[in-house]
């Protein structure tokens, strides 16, 4: 099992990254970062709006149901 812990600290890396270029979206930082072998044009070119709701949907189903 990965440690918990590491969230916290790859979020205030990442964090840190991108208020040094808030002009980027949070797909491109994390493509550049990743630096892929190949293009990944659906990462680098979502919009932030669009990737919140898609996060959100993904909590939401993650969450357990409340009767």
């Amino acid at each position: 099992m990965r440690d918990p812990a590491r969230i916290d600290t790859v979020l205030a890396t990442l964090r840190a990254l991108w208020e040094t270029s808030p002009d980027l979206r949070l797909g491109q930082l994390i493509v550049i970062a990743a630096a892929p072998r190949e293009p990944v044009p659906e990462i680098f070119h979502i919009e932030d709006d669009v990737l919140l709701e898609n996060l959100e949907q993904h909590l939401r189903r993650a969450q357990p149901s409340r009767p």
